[in-house]
């Protein structure tokens, strides 16, 4: 039996006992299965699914883009900010400007950014 059908089986086995409704003890009973064998696969296969496959490589790398903004100008109380530019988002990316208001439609957004990642 290979490591992965090993792992399998015991998957099989542990959602058997848990979805069955029994105490594991009264499970394993029945089923001819050593309590101690049971909960070191348990235990295995826990330990398993929470270590990182060291074998998996990354596929793609991802890159960091910086995003440079505009600092925010300090407004006194009381005194409405005067808005020069009414995008509420501004992008600049190899000379690319990109600009989004608040009132974008949300499936305009993401076929612009989707159609600049495909540029960039």
């Amino acid at each position: 039996m290979t490591k992965a059908e090993k792992d399998n089986y015991w998957m099989d086995l542990i959602q058997q006992c848990r979805v069955s409704g029994m105490s594991d003890y009264a499970w394993c009973n029945q089923n001819g299965i050593s309590i101690s064998s049971f909960y070191y696969n348990v235990r295995r296969l826990r330990t398993k699914a929470c270590v990182p496959d060291p074998v998996a490589k990354v596929t793609e790398k991802q890159e960091v883009v910086p995003i440079h903004y505009n600092e925010l100008q300090e407004t006194k109380i009381g005194t409405p900010q005067k808005q020069s530019d009414p995008a509420a988002i501004r992008l600049e990316y190899n000379g690319i400007i990109m600009a989004i208001s608040n009132d974008a439609d949300a499936a305009v957004i993401k076929a612009t950014l989707t159609a600049l990642q495909q540029l960039c």
